[in-house]
Formats: structure tokens, sequence, C-alpha cells
């Protein structure tokens, strides 16, 4: 419907142009928004602001031009009128609504979406990235829904989005994993074993140390270090990887790429960023970095950072806080500068980092979303210091960080497994809930709100379960199509379906549905460019609720009645809602159930 008024615009401009009232070289973009109360029209347009200087007129001056010599070549606009510092306000006739209906029944499955790789920009999310030492936990289950969200919307606003998981398998803690392994293994055959402090004691190790066995038997039990702990790390990192995989596809999430962080130290990738960075003038040798304010570090004595001082002393640091520009100015976010590379010539977790990110850029990717937990939020400043020091557009990296969400049953926080004795797994938490309302209740929210996740509350069928009330919009609907056909007055199809059977739609609840219906496109394509799934949960709802409204208030005069135009009219807004809801939750990657009890209320 948008569309339809921005062509009217859009002619009436070149027109205006054609008769020498105004000059322009191109229509610049202009707004077209639902005014907040219904007494200012349909829509309202803000051209005549956005155009006036351009054109050399006021705005009031110019909203009246294009007012006088408006071109409605569909004869769809009723009236336009000026409003304010020179807002049009726009009427529509009622067929523009009601071919809403047609419009969306037509576009099927592919309504909201604009054409697979339409855009040709390449789009990189990488989001989960859970280290592979253990399963996918509940930890880590809001950024994996939020990345997951986040890609199918950059997808459906027609990206090429790939979808990667950044593998963490190297360093310290997947060699504990190793020695945790292997210590498992030889108590497997009969050995008494001690893990120490750090170790992984869960049951997992134990089942990954037995896939093991039963692959190489007793191979291993003789050989030194040199040779078992490589290989007690590889089982490791594949078992748990295939666990997270699993548990991912329960979830309904894939990724396109697992890239290795070991892969950057093997190719040599990681020590080479050290070197680009030093030709570049950007590092220097020194016991401590320096921090912007020139002030002395002062750190929390149980912070890593404070517990590990020691390893950070001397090396080659990265100026993420005090480089200056051309000007004398520093513009990084970073307060202190990192180090890169210690004294004894090894590489921090920064360095892989740094270069992993270079990596994205080499790539060739246009944009790049980081999903991260709020608590990687000091990584930020230093990725995007790092980043412009190598001489890359750093607005081509997006962070988006996703604050905690506690679980909840019985108003307390559950963080083990009482089944596992262990951290409460992802894959826990969908086999009790379902990956459906997991994936609705860690998207509802902006991704800087805190909440909880009340078990108890998402087991209940009624109105006051957000989950049961969001699917069950879609299951009326597929119940109302069903009954008419059980009532030999079935939905005749987009094909016979007639306009004078759609001209039935006058209701002002119909008109105002149809409207909404038909804003899903512009829905989408916002919430992917402000990477925010929870836009579209929040225009389904409001969708759901007019319907639930409209259904309620009119069942003296219902859908299905004996006036076989007007039924047939509504079927086709009841078919055109149903489609809305269903392509709205195929890009969120939420079900759309066909059938559901009514709630006890009903």
């Amino acid at each position: 419907m948008r569309q339809h008024v921005r062509a009217v615009i859009d002619e009436t401009l070149r027109a205006l142009k054609a008769k020498g009232v105004i000059s322009f070289d191109a229509i610049p973009n202009y707004s077209i928004d639902a005014p907040k109360s219904a007494e200012h029209g349909d829509w309202a347009c803000n051209v005549a602001m956005v155009m006036s200087k351009a054109v050399g007129k006021k705005p009031p001056e110019l909203a009246d031009a294009i007012i006088a010599n408006l071109v409605d070549a569909q004869a769809i606009i009723v009236s336009v009128e000026r409003a304010g510092p020179g807002f049009l306000n726009l009427r529509l006739k009622d067929v523009v609504f009601q071919r809403v209906a047609r419009e969306v029944l037509a576009a099927g499955a592919q309504f909201g979406r604009r054409a697979p790789k339409s855009t040709g920009k390449k789009v990189m999310v990488e989001f989960v990235s859970a280290n592979p030492t253990g399963p996918v936990h509940i930890g880590h289950a809001r950024g994996a829904f939020m990345g997951d969200a986040i890609s199918r919307l950059l997808d459906a606003a027609g990206h090429d989005v790939t979808r990667e998981f950044y593998i963490n398998d190297s360093g310290k803690q997947v060699e504990t994993l190793g020695r945790t392994v292997y210590k498992r293994y030889r108590e497997l055959f009969g050995e008494q074993i001690t893990l120490v402090e750090g170790e992984y004691p869960a049951e997992y190790v134990i089942e990954i140390a037995k896939a093991w066995r039963a692959e190489v038997g007793d191979a291993f039990l003789s050989k030194p270090e040199a040779e078992w702990l490589p290989a007690a790390v590889a089982v490791g990192i594949r078992q748990n990887l295939k666990s997270i995989k699993a548990t991912l596809a329960k979830a309904n999430i894939s990724h396109d790429v697992f890239f290795s962080e070991q892969s950057l130290h093997d190719s040599g990738a990681v020590k080479a960023i050290v070197d680009v960075y030093k030709a570049r003038g950007v590092t220097y040798e020194a016991t401590e970095g320096r921090r912007k304010d020139n002030k002395e570090k002062v750190r929390d004595a149980e912070s890593k950072a404070s517990k590990f001082a020691d390893r950070q002393l001397g090396g080659t640091f990265l100026m993420t806080a005090t480089w200056q520009d051309e000007k004398g100015k520093m513009p990084l976010k970073d307060e202190e500068d990192r180090i890169i590379l210690r004294a004894d010539g090894t590489p921090v977790y920064l360095t892989a980092d740094l270069a992993y990110h270079k990596a994205k850029f080499d790539r060739g990717y246009e944009l790049m979303v980081d999903v991260f937990g709020a608590d990687h939020a000091g990584h930020v400043p230093r990725i995007q210091s790092g980043i412009h020091l190598l001489g890359f557009d750093t607005r081509k990296l997006e962070f988006v960080l996703v604050q905690i969400v506690r679980i909840t049953r019985g108003g307390e926080e559950v963080k083990v497994s009482k089944r596992k004795g262990t951290l409460f797994e992802l894959s826990d938490l969908i086999d009790e809930a379902g990956a459906d309302v997991c994936r609705f209740i860690f998207l509802m929210k902006t991704r800087d709100a805190q909440f909880d996740f009340d078990l108890d509350a998402v087991t209940k069928q009624s109105k006051d379960n957000p989950v049961f009330y969001f699917q069950y919009g879609h299951a009326r609907c597929a119940s109302i199509l069903k009954k008419a056909a059980e009532k030999s007055v079935p939905f005749v199809g987009l094909d016979t379906l007639t306009d004078a059977q759609l001209a039935r739609l006058t209701l002002p609840e119909e008109k105002a549905m149809l409207k909404k219906i038909s804003q899903l496109p512009d829905v989408v394509a916002s919430a992917a460019d402000r990477l925010e799934p929870h836009h579209v949960l929040y225009y389904c709802q409001e969708l759901i609720g007019d319907f639930h409204a409209y259904y309620t208030q009119y069942k003296s005069d219902p859908i299905i009645s004996d006036d076989g135009e007007k039924t047939q009219g509504r079927l086709a807004m009841v078919a055109a809602l149903k489609q809305t809801l269903k392509s709205a939750f195929g890009i969120l990657g939420i079900d759309a159930p066909e059938y559901m009890e009514a709630p006890a209320e009903e």
C-alpha cells in the first residue's frame, strides 16, 4: 500500500519537473508513515520538507504544488491535505485496502521478503561461537537465537548471508580438555585418576573418553604426552562440536561455516598480523601498556587481568587507546593499549581475534555482525580499535550485545540440570519448553533488556502465555478457513476471488487490519537494518491482537454467513492474515501451527 502512495508522489514530482515548476536531479528518500491519529488520514508524507531546500521552495509552497498537480493514474487517492510545516495527509479509496488481500495471496510464502541475494550485499553473522570444551548451555541460548534471527532477517531483506561459528580450538582451555579426556580414558582401563582444579568433571567428558577408546582401544596408554595430548584434544573438540551441532539443530539453528582459530595459527596469520601492525607504526615495546588518561592501572583483584598480570608484563603493545590522528587527537574508544605479543613471543587471545576479523574483511564482506554476550562488552572497543589500525572501515563491523536471561521455575533461578548435575544445557531447556517457545522468549525483548524466562508460565495454554497467544492467532485463521470448508462455503482462492467480494471489506477494523498486513515488508526491512528481530514479533502481536478483537466484536456479524460475497471477502482477508503471520513467523524461525486447542476462556 505504501508503494502505491509513493508511486503517486513520485509521478507528481516528475510532472512538476516537466512543467518547469521545480527542478531536481533525483527524488530523495522520504518517508510515508501511518499517522498517530486516524483523523489525519491513512498516510502522512514528509516529501515537501525533505525536498524543499533542493528545489528552492518552502515546504508549505511545495506541498501545495504537489496537491494541486497530483497525478493519480490509478485513481487511488480520495483526498490530500497539507498539515503543519508541510506534511501531506492522504486518504485512500477502499479498493486500495481491499487489494492488499489479493497482493498477499499472490506473493504467497515470499510475502515480506525480497528476492534472495537481490541486494548483492555480502553479509556475515558470527554467533554462538561457544568454546568447544563442553555443550551449549543456557548462557549461550539468547545469543544463539538472536544471531539466527538476525541472519534470517538479513536474508529476508535480500542480502547474501553467511552464518559463521568461530571455534576457539587453540590455547590452554582446549589443552585442559585434552588432559581431562586422557585421564578419563585411562580411568576406563581401571586406573585411579584425580582431576585438578580447572579440569572438566562433567559426565560428557567420560562419554568422549568412551568414544575414543572405542576407536583406538589401548593404543595411547603407553604413548608419550607429545602424542596423546594432540590426539586427546582433537577427539575432545570433535565430539563436543558434534554435540554442539546436534543441540543447535534441535533449536532449528544452522551455520554455513565453522571457522577454526587453530587454522589461523597454523597458517601464520596470527604472527603475521603483528608484523602488519608493526609496519603501520602502531605498536611499541614496553613493560606495560599506556592508558589514554595516563593514570596508573587499577585492576579488580578478582579479575582475570589481575590474576595473570605477570603474564602481561613486557611485550608488544598495540595502540588501541593512544593512537593519534593527524590532528593529534586520540579518537579510539579503548581505555588502554593492549598487548598482542608477550615478551616470549607468544600471541594473546586478542591477537588471534584480530587476525580472525581481518580474515572477515579479506573475504570481502560488506557487513559483519558479531553477536556477543553483554559480558564481552569490554572486548568490543579493542576489536574496533584493532580494525581501525589496520585501515579497514569499522562501520562495516556491527556488534550486537545481548543481556543475560534468568531461567526460573517456581520463582527460583535454574542454573543446574537436576538430571545431569551440571550447567543447564540448551538441549534440556528445549526438551522442557520447546524450540519455538525458547526462540520466542529469547527474541521478545530488546537485546539490552534483562528479564526472566518463567518455565511455569510458558506451559499454560491461555492468553496470558505470550507464546501461546502468538501462535494461536495463526491457528485461529486456519480453523476459520477449515470451518468454512466444512460448511460447504470454502474460500474460493486467489484465481476465483472477485473485486466485488473484496469490496465487502468496508469495516474500519477490516481496513485497519489490511493496512497493517501491507506493512510486513517494511517492518522486516527496518528490523533487518536495525538488527532487531523483536520488531517483527511486536508487529505480529499487534496484528494478532487486532484480529482477536475483531473476531470477538463481530460475533453477531460473523466471518462465515449466509451472505456469500461478504463471506468470501472476509475469508480472503483471513487467508491473507494467515499468510502474513506464517511469513513473519518463518522469517523468525518460529513454527506456524495449523491447529491449537482454544484457551479455556474461549
